[in-house]
């Protein structure tokens, strides 16, 4: 039964297609991003896809490499929102060679390209980083270059029949970095001697200028840059974006140019969906500003829970990414998924937590329930012993015995969740003074009434509960409204957590002076 759950997994099905199609040798899996601004969320499934494959090859007993390309070279589009107004001026620079917004960085690509590794470090992504300049400035790509103005007829022809779009007689395979302005938009040329792989151009200036293809002056376009990757680096399979495997789209492009002039077989693909925020339409964008920021995202979801969320559905499912109450939902199935494959059971993402898992055998989230922890995070005021109190006070005395460790490491997620993400509903602060209050004969009779039956208990969540309900019906008043009166006299709100659980996590002789009305 176990074999079958395993070969109906995406991964397990991948790295048998990837196996047989490749039987021999090592396997190269590639992935790579341009750094045009702030890596998000979305991005995260770009590594991680490549990670899981990777994982999966080495899982199988194969030798594979996981090599990320850093689209360095790549020019800056335009000045997006979030840029200072003087970087109008540094539009269709290579990202390389533009000063980074932080002031600090070595450059514009530096600044955000560093922030991606640190949140891929810190998902335990194992990957070989090149940088595209690098590689150019190195004559990594000079043959190419070369091989591309050989065939630029050619590739015009393929590019047009493949993607359906007329290819303008002045087209060119190639960027040239314009000596006089520093875009790769600006350069005319004019020839191309393959003795020296050197170009000469018209810069914007007027002027003549020669740009040598070894030193980095020159890229090949996109749509072939990346087919040459596959060529120069051996790749065999490679993840990207759904927006590149439309039809005509620069995977079937890619695939051709690889064949009829790099003669190479293109690498197996595995494109996936976009991941968007709850209640976004659009796909993850830094121009939007409809984003979550890698790096902040891992400030409240622990990595492992990150790589559980990409892992468990097929690349070519959209995923949702919710800030908000869907983080309950996520973390708790999380955790279950875990005690239930700690504990020996077969539960359905079993595949998906252990490639997931960056710890080994170990509880990475508590089985508290995550709503639970942020209340009595809340009710303890961030205070590690305090919260184990409460957690045993509330029926969770075998979690914060068993799982310390865990739910310590859990309190900084949570306590950054409520301070960035949370909604108000769920927030609370235990009023330290008795709020200001206009009370009926009704409202009060409940008051004293609740102090009574609380007195004589034993502050269990489940007494608690049938108690409010109890004394309420006792005055006459409606269970919603005992519970406004309960949320207003402790939290001065209309709302707040699960009754029961919440007063028992409180001193009961707080709860009981409170109750009759002291400040």
């Amino acid at each position: 039964m176990q074999g079958d759950k395993q070969n109906r997994y995406w991964l397990d099905q991948l790295i048998a297609e990837i196996i047989k199609s490749n039987p021999t040798g090592e396997l190269i899996v590639s992935s790579g991003i341009s750094p045009s601004g702030p890596y998000h969320v979305g991005h995260a499934r770009e590594i991680l896809t490549a990670d899981a494959i990777y994982r999966g090859l080495v899982e199988a007993g194969r030798k594979a490499r996981h090599l990320h390309f850093v689209d360095d070279i790549e020019a800056l589009r335009k000045r997006y929102p979030y840029l200072p107004k003087q970087y109008e001026l540094e539009a269709g620079k290579p990202l390389y060679k533009i000063p980074a917004p932080d002031g600090k960085s070595k450059s514009y690509a530096d600044q955000y390209f560093k922030e991606y590794q640190k949140s891929a470090k810190i998902l335990g992504v194992e990957m070989e980083v090149l940088r595209a300049n690098e590689l150019y400035r190195a004559g990594k790509f000079t043959s190419m270059i070369n091989l591309c103005m050989q065939q630029r007829d050619l590739i015009a022809d393929i590019l047009q029949r493949v993607s359906g779009r007329a290819v303008d007689d002045g087209w060119q395979p190639v960027q040239i970095l314009d000596e006089s302005s520093g875009s790769l938009k600006t350069a005319k040329l004019i020839g191309y001697n393959f003795d020296d792989n050197k170009a000469h151009y018209i810069g914007l200036d007027g002027k003549d200028y020669f740009a040598d293809a070894s030193k980095g002056q020159i890229k090949l376009d996109w749509r072939l840059d990346w087919p040459a990757r596959w060529k120069l680096y051996g790749v065999q399979v490679e993840g990207f974006g759904r927006e590149h495997a439309t039809k005509g789209g620069s995977f079937d492009t890619g695939v051709v140019l690889a064949k009829e002039i790099f003669g190479y077989m293109a690498p197996i693909p595995v494109p996936y969906e976009n991941i968007t925020l709850k209640g976004e339409t659009k796909k993850m964008s830094s121009s939007l500003g409809n984003l979550v920021k890698l790096i902040d995202a891992l400030e409240i979801i622990p990595a492992e829970v990150l790589r559980y969320f990409t892992f468990k559905s097929r690349p070519a499912r959209q995923l949702i990414f919710d800030t908000g109450l869907g983080l309950y939902s996520l973390i708790d199935e999380y955790a279950k998924t875990e005690a239930a494959t700690l504990a020996g059971d077969e539960p359905e993402f079993k595949r998906a937590w252990q490639l997931a898992s960056l710890s080994g055998e170990s509880h990475v989230v508590s089985t508290v329930p995550f709503s639970h922890m942020a209340m009595v995070y809340q009710t303890a005021r961030g205070d590690a012993d305090l919260l184990m109190d409460l957690l045993r006070r509330t029926g969770f005395d075998d979690a914060s015995s068993s799982q310390a460790e865990s739910i310590v490491r859990e309190l900084e997620y949570v306590g950054r969740w409520l301070q960035d993400y949370a909604p108000d509903s769920v927030k609370f602060e235990v009023q330290t003074k008795l709020p200001k209050l206009q009370l009926t004969p009704t409202e009060r009779k409940f008051y004293e009434g609740l102090r009574q039956a609380l007195s004589e208990s034993q502050m269990r969540p489940d007494d608690i509960h049938n108690g409010v309900y109890a004394v309420a019906q006792a005055v006459e008043l409606k269970p919603s409204e005992a519970f406004k009166l309960i949320y207003r006299l402790f939290l001065n709100k209309d709302h707040g957590p699960k009754i029961g659980f919440f007063l028992s996590s409180l001193d009961k002789d707080f709860v009981i002076d409170r109750l009759s009305l002291n400040s």
